[in-house]
């Protein structure tokens, strides 16, 4: 069971600092050392506490990566963050006793190389874009070594199962539910009929090849990382870093997904048959 914990509070809202120091001073009443963001750069801890939305995760995830984060919700969606906050206590109850798993995600590297020299590197949690300027560009698609197909248009993203939600889905791309091992590679805007997005494996290395003369820009996780020129290889394959999740018996990533974005083709439809909790998220002790 986790015996020290972060705690990161979203920057800027007073009521997050508010709930900050009322968990603070529970998991103190609980024997549980905790740590606040200042000091998170030279102390170790088991798990993190975000209080915010799913930005604040993954600004978390980035600066401390490898941590389970368990997110407390206070933004608009919350699709990561899924514990909403007039249940955390009852959230951190369960996790001090060890009615949790901690969700495993990979990431994505990307590397950038011109002129067979390294310009730009980095990694990214939800998504690898390369994204357009004004004006449409071209990208040729090598998986493992063999070509696909060259896309006309704004651009592509390649997206983690968790980062599938994001961008992804909305440039018409697949969902991944939490456990398929594979990214989402999805054109942006291509001028054709053919947008077929394509799910490849964890393993699988993919390189795009930029063919235009134009503005393009290369994006980690919504964050811009370089600027691209014509002749750029950006080679993006499953990162060294893991995205970690602390997840309770009760989260439901489908109702998650019908709630939080409206995905319901008849509001009033009701199962037929009980609800149960997720039999792959039995009490574990981390």
């Amino acid at each position: 069971m986790a015996r020290q914990f972060g705690l990161i509070a979203a920057q800027g809202k007073p009521r997050a600092a508010q709930l900050a120091a009322a968990i603070r001073d529970w998991l103190r009443r609980q024997q549980i050392a905790v740590v606040g963001e200042s000091e998170l750069d030279h102390a170790s801890v088991d798990m993190l506490v975000t209080i915010g939305g799913d930005g604040l995760i993954m600004r978390a995830a980035h600066v401390y990566p490898d941590i389970p984060i368990l997110g407390i919700n206070m933004g608009h969606v919350g699709f990561l963050a899924m514990i909403e906050e007039d249940h955390w206590q009852e959230a951190l109850a369960q996790v001090l006793a060890g009615e949790y798993v901690v969700q495993e995600s990979p990431t994505l590297s990307a590397h950038v190389t011109r002129e067979n020299q390294a310009v730009s590197e980095g990694w990214a949690i939800n998504d690898v874009v390369v994204r357009a300027g004004l004006q449409m560009i071209d990208i040729e698609l090598y998986i493992d070594g063999q070509y696909v197909n060259t896309y006309p248009g704004d651009g592509m993203i390649i997206a983690t199962p968790q980062g599938s939600t994001a961008y992804c889905m909305a440039a018409g791309g697949p969902v991944l539910s939490a456990g398929v091992k594979g990214f989402a590679v999805t054109p942006i805007c291509a001028h054709s009929p053919i947008r077929t997005t394509l799910v490849v494996p964890e393993e699988a290395v993919l390189e795009l090849l930029l063919t235009s003369e134009r503005d393009t820009t290369l994006v980690l996780d919504g964050q811009p990382q370089c600027k691209l020129q014509a002749g750029d290889l950006i080679t993006v394959q499953r990162g060294m870093h893991r995205f970690l999740r602390v997840v309770l018996p009760e989260m439901n990533f489908y109702q998650a997904f019908r709630s939080k974005f409206n995905f319901q083709i008849r509001p009033d439809a009701r199962p037929s048959r009980p609800l149960k909790l997720r039999p792959e998220l039995p009490t574990s002790r981390q």
